[in-house]
Parts: C-alpha cells; structure tokens; sequence
C-alpha cells in the first residue's frame, strides 16, 4: 500500500504492505478456534480420552505464535520524505529503526525487471555506492505507483536491469 503526502517543499512516500487483518480480527479468529476445540476437548475429555487436552493447548499455543509473527512482520513501513534539497528513508516497525538522509542531487533510483511477468519491481535508492532497497513487500502495481511517485518527486532514475523500457 502505498501513501503519497504532497506537502509545501515536497512529498512524503509512505510504504506498507497489505494487511488484510487487524490483531483485533487475529484475537478473534483464535477466540473462535479456542471455543470449538475447548468444546470438542472437553467431549472427548467427558469420554475418557483426556489426553487429547494437551495436544489442544499445543495447537492454540501454536496458533498464537504463528498469527503473532506475521503480523508483526506485515507492521513493517518505509517512509521516504523528499524536499528540494534532502532525501530522507526511515524504516522500521513500531518505531524508526533505520534512518538513511542524502543530498537528494546525489541520489539516484535503481530499478531491477524481474524476468517472470507477476514479480514487482524492485526498487532501491542509491547514493554514492550505498544503496537502500524499499518497498520489498509491495506487489507489482504498488512497486510501479511507487515509481512514479519517485519519479514526480525529481529523483533520477538511472539504472535498469533486464528490460530496457518501462511503462510507468
């Protein structure tokens, strides 16, 4: 998903990737799974098969974790802020993990055309032989609206890999 704030001196790119559940519809979903297998435990626990019990609880524990760390890979965002003089990159996930700030003259956009037709671009910004890659989460048409987006913020795209010509 991709957020672009046009602001007085320039814009501001906001990157996330798309979140098709909230932690309260996770809590949900794992309330759900507790009270079928908590009915269903405690039938084959009224049978005598209370052995069933702890595989239960290992399932939910399971459960938990797994929806627990997708979401707390899918909080990730970049932020790419451009003025006339500045280019700043911040990433991270609850908080500014990484922070990256060049001339913005000095900076260039380097594009990768990936050879299979549904792969995205990828998209990462140079500045004197270090680069940052953004975006990595984003599918093709958000990797191409964050092209263009660069493209109107006065970044020069300089470098592609693969195919020659882009239409974006």
């Amino acid at each position: 998903m991709i957020d672009v704030r046009n602001k007085d001196q320039g814009s501001e790119i906001i990157l996330r990737p798309n979140c098709s559940a909230d932690w309260s519809e996770n809590r949900r979903i794992i309330q759900t799974v507790v009270l079928f297998n908590g009915v269903l435990g405690l039938c084959f626990a009224a049978n005598g098969a209370w052995l069933v019990l702890p595989f239960i609880g290992l399932e939910l524990l399971l459960l938990w974790l797994i929806l627990a760390t997708v979401f707390r890979k899918l909080q990730v965002q970049h932020i790419v802020s451009v003025d006339p003089q500045n280019l700043s990159i911040d990433s991270g996930h609850r908080h500014c993990e990484h922070h990256w700030q060049w001339p913005k003259q000095t900076c260039c956009v380097l594009v990768t055309v990936l050879p299979h037709p549904w792969d995205p671009l990828q998209i990462s910004i140079s500045h004197c032989g270090e680069s940052v890659s953004i975006g990595d989460f984003l599918n093709k048409d958000d990797s191409r609206e964050l092209l263009s987006a660069l493209r109107q913020s006065g970044l020069a795209v300089r470098h592609y890999c693969g195919l020659s010509t882009l239409d974006a």
